[in-house]
């Protein structure tokens, strides 16, 4: 009785070790390290712990083993959750060098099992299902009616190999299978939730990135992309635009049509912006960045299709084109004023060049509305 207490307390613990190693893993993965030597030990320690996780469970058995004089022992709680960590870190994480590492792990772990003649092809057939692992992972563990059977297909050269080193088990196969059903469950588990709390994140990320009204990216957003962008121009040279305008006299819209004509303006401004930016470059983004001024940068010029003066004309053009329509049936339609910057050798703060396309913006406000300015020219 006192055994199957002792396996049970370890079950229990073991299971608390796979779920710390499952987190750690995972947050490994996934933790934005502002140094550059942590994100490029990233790989190396995540195989460094997968690989330490099984040589302590390895250890642990080998303990187990010398503690009851037998050679059976109890060194079968731990090969359930060896197995569990190599199926977690290999499905989680597609990496040739994760694959290459465990399978030196796994190829001294079979010529060290004493009385296993045909350790070679329990190796092969088991470095043979890691690849697959590591190449399906993500399709089989989305699949529960694949994911166990694999499991347990993944786990069959393990059993195997150490049913014969030990020349039996202490416990019925159906113990041992039900333990790794167990553990096969856990990280299904342990999967599910991270994915669903990484959904839950990524919904939560892109309602607080974006505008509620236009669906166009918020300030939050525009103010880390002008600094992401002056980064890269101080680290590879890139240089990048940024072109910004509001709707003129908008306040007199409100004023006659209502807030909620005004607000189908900003939408039809949003939705045209973004026909338009496909056309411009195949790497820009637009903003909402307060009221009705709308800002677009185009992080690498050399993705520009035309120059500065027929981009922000094409803009203001287009927008000019809008006709709106309320609910009376009057029809109106708008004229945008803008201003347009480029990345400056002298620009101290990545701020700088947004104080110049605004500045430029003004110039043209004060030019008489409807009008451009880019790079000190005032065209209409």
């Amino acid at each position: 009785m006192l055994i199957w207490e002792v396996r049970g307390v370890n079950f229990v613990i073991n299971m608390l070790l796979l779920t710390g190693f499952s987190l750690l893993y995972t947050w490994l993965q996934h933790a934005e390290f502002h140094l550059p030597i942590w994100r490029r030990l990233r790989e190396a320690s995540q195989i460094a712990l997968t690989i330490g996780f099984l040589l302590l469970y390895h250890l642990a058995s080998e303990l187990r083993i010398m503690e009851a004089h037998d050679r059976k022992g109890l060194g079968w709680s731990y090969l359930a959750f060896q197995i569990g960590v190599l199926l977690f870190a290999m499905i989680l994480k597609r990496s040739s060098w994760l694959f290459l590492s465990l399978s030196v792990v796994l190829l001294f772990w079979y010529w060290w099992l004493p009385n296993v003649s045909w350790w070679g092809y329990f190796y092969v057939v088991s470095v043979l299902l890691l690849a697959e692992a590591d190449r399906f992972g993500w399709r089989i563990i989305d699949r529960p009616l694949v994911f166990y059977p694999f499991c347990l297909l993944f786990s069959a050269p393990f059993l195997w190999a150490n049913w014969i080193s030990l020349r039996g088990i202490e416990v019925s196969w159906w113990v041992e299978l039900a333990e790794c059903f167990v553990v096969y469950y856990l990280i299904w588990l342990i999967y599910y939730q991270l994915k669903r709390r990484d959904e839950r994140q990524a919904i939560l990320l892109c309602e607080a990135s974006k505008d509620n009204l236009t669906k166009l990216n918020n300030f939050r957003i525009f103010n880390d992309d002008l600094q992401r962008a002056f980064d890269q121009y101080h680290e590879k040279g890139t240089q990048y635009s940024l072109y910004t305008f509001d709707i003129d006299f908008f306040k007199r819209v409100n004023d006659r049509y209502g807030h909620l004509e005004g607000n189908a303006v900003l939408k039809g401004v949003a939705t045209e912006l973004n026909r338009l930016l496909p056309k411009i470059s195949s790497n820009a983004k637009a903003y909402r960045v307060g009221g009705e001024e709308f800002s677009f940068m185009v992080f690498d010029d050399q993705t520009q299709h035309g120059s500065p003066n027929e981009v922000a004309n094409q803009v203001r053009e287009a927008i000019g084109k809008l006709v709106f329509k309320t609910k009376q049936g009057d029809q109106f339609q708008i004229t945008i004023s803008l201003g347009q910057a480029q990345i400056d050798a002298e620009d101290q703060n990545y701020l700088d060049i947004y104080k110049c396309a605004d500045q430029r913006l003004y110039r043209s406000k004060e030019a008489g509305r409807n009008w451009v300015t880019t790079s000190g020219k005032l065209l209409n």
